[in-house]
């Protein structure tokens, strides 16, 4: 883990801070949920041209992934123009390695270490997990004095939204979000090699698989396999094609069977868990899923993505990732659905947030900072992209060309997954046709909006219980899942390891809050022509 901060305040910044003090009014008291006035800009009016004579505050956040050649660079200016313009922050970054991700930002909130945001992927460990755990604290409180930052995300609120708290910021989305349920994404170079045509069964997928991985050892002279996001994900692209669709799994324990009259089954203990295991087992014997599918890590998985090396992508190898698959081998994505009959099945609305944690001693820190990110779209794009000319290149109005370091690698650019604002962004050049229509058009045709969306499930009546469940079934499902042990010989004993753990009495939990959210948002629930 690197903690970057970078203290490059010039001359001018420093004589205008200077200047600006002498008008500068007083601040708050740490915590207090009274409007700052030296850490951002309050939608009476800019605070541009003020200052503060106190040291700047910190902003750290925490967020996975590598540096940046000219990080330092790019966030000392976004320092600078903080300054400028009268919010006394000073932004950190605190990037951590995507394979100690996990354990690092454990131990950060369970010793209590102090920063001022995190991001919260909601399909890793969302933000009703954190709340139960007292990680993370809600917002309601601080929000109202950042009124502009509440009307950017007002549609979005509610996805961060549990028992009233508003656990996060939402990333605001575009258009891509929720497209990708049980879609197949494989290399169009590849897949015509093997003639083409698009598999209609399951059984066809299996087929096609073998041949596209042996075109793939001739290729590459390495062994592919399917490619999977997250060992969490259900396997929505079997479920799409049973009799039963449509339903949602949870994907995050993998416990819940969410149905669409607002009634939950126990996912784990069901005839679909036994069909998706035979058909993961068939593929695991077959060599279609890697030997090493349980310990295999995140950037081991990029990689493969990056560079073209996947059979088949589950749900979320998708068109956002091939422009980096396209500058490294050349070559393009395509996808299907088994069942598309069924359609586009909306089963939520974002994955991705920043809160606060607890250790936090003034959130109105954090939120100023975002408030100052997502107001402007010059504030917006210095920070996510850096500098015109020096690590980027302007297209055209919403398009950029990235410039790279001798290493291959950007020389900047923020993740627009983790901070993305669709008003301001703007989309790399290389982004394919496929692409840009599914960010820049709603979804046409079928649309099934499930009771998932919106939904948020609480943990904190049962946190103990999560806990263990959640370390079982790693250690008990999973290799049942992925066809590593065979399903008959071990799920009865799993089962019994998952009721000991707690599952009973999360899934009563489960079913209670998931059809309390149906009932209250049955009319929005159903099949819809777009």
């Amino acid at each position: 883990m690197r903690k970057r901060v970078v203290r490059r305040i010039g001359a001018i910044a420093v004589l205008t801070a200077m200047v600006c003090s002498a008008t500068a009014c007083g601040t708050k008291t740490a915590g207090s949920a009274e409007a700052p006035e030296t850490t951002g800009k309050s939608s009476a009016g800019s605070t541009e041209g003020t200052g503060s004579a106190e040291a700047p505050k910190k902003m750290r956040y925490v967020a996975p992934g590598s540096d940046w050649e000219k990080e330092d660079e790019i966030i000392g200016l976004v320092n600078e123009k903080l300054q400028r313009e009268g919010v006394n922050i000073e932004v950190e970054l605190v990037r951590i390695p995507w394979d100690a991700w996990d354990q690092k930002v454990n131990l950060m909130l369970s010793t209590g270490e102090e920063f001022e945001l995190l991001h919260v992927m909601q399909d890793r460990k969302s933000a009703t997990v954190l709340r139960s755990q007292n990680a993370i604290q809600p917002l309601n409180d601080y929000l109202d004095n950042f009124p502009d930052l509440k009307e950017t995300l007002s549609e979005r609120w509610p996805e961060f939204t549990v028992n009233g708290e508003i656990l996060a910021v939402p990333v605001k989305p575009n258009y891509y979000i929720s497209r990708d349920y049980g879609r197949i994404f494989y290399r169009q170079d590849i897949f015509e090699k093997t003639g083409g045509k698009v598999p209609e069964t399951v059984d066809e997928v299996i087929e096609l698989a073998q041949k596209m991985q042996d075109i793939l050892m001739e290729d590459t002279g390495e062994k592919c396999y399917t490619w999977l996001h997250t060992l969490s994900r259900p396997a929505t692209w079997l479920h799409r094609s049973y009799e039963e669709a449509p339903f949602i799994v949870d994907n995050t324990m993998g416990i819940a069977k969410c149905n669409m009259d607002g009634t939950v089954d126990s996912f784990y203990e069901s005839d679909i868990f036994k069909r998706d295991c035979e058909t993961y087992q068939k593929m695991y014997e077959l060599g279609l899923i890697d030997p090493d599918i349980l310990t295999t890590d995140s950037e081991d998985r990029s990689n493969a993505a990056d560079y073209g090396k996947f059979i088949f992508g589950f749900e979320t190898i998708d068109y956002q990732s091939e422009s980096t698959m396209t500058k490294n081998v050349g070559a393009y994505l395509g996808d299907f659905w088994l069942n598309p009959e069924l359609g586009n099945v909306e089963y939520f609305g974002i994955y991705n947030g920043n809160a606060v944690p607890v250790s936090c001693k003034d959130p109105n820190v954090p939120l100023s900072f975002l408030n100052w990110l997502y107001g402007d779209a010059e504030n917006y794009q210095l920070f996510m992209y850096g500098v015109e000319g020096e690590t980027y290149k302007k297209v055209d109005d919403n398009m950029m060309e990235t410039i790279f370091g001798a290493d291959g690698k950007p020389l900047y650019k923020y993740d627009d997954w983790q901070m993305g604002n669709a008003d301001y962004r703007l989309y790399d050049a290389t982004a394919t046709e496929t692409l840009m229509k599914m960010y820049t058009t709603p979804v046409t045709g079928t649309n099934v909006r499930t009771p998932l969306v919106g939904f948020n499930f609480d943990p904190i009546n049962v946190s103990n219980e999560v806990a263990n469940l959640t370390n079982e079934i790693i250690t008990s499902i999973y290799p049942i899942k992925f066809g590593v042990v065979d399903y008959d010989a071990n799920i009865d004993q799993a089962i019994q390891r998952l009721k000991a753990a707690g599952l009973d009495k999360v899934l009563e939990e489960y079913s209670k809050q998931y059809k309390e959210h149906y009932e209250a948002n049955k009319d929005l629930v159903g099949v819809f022509q777009k």
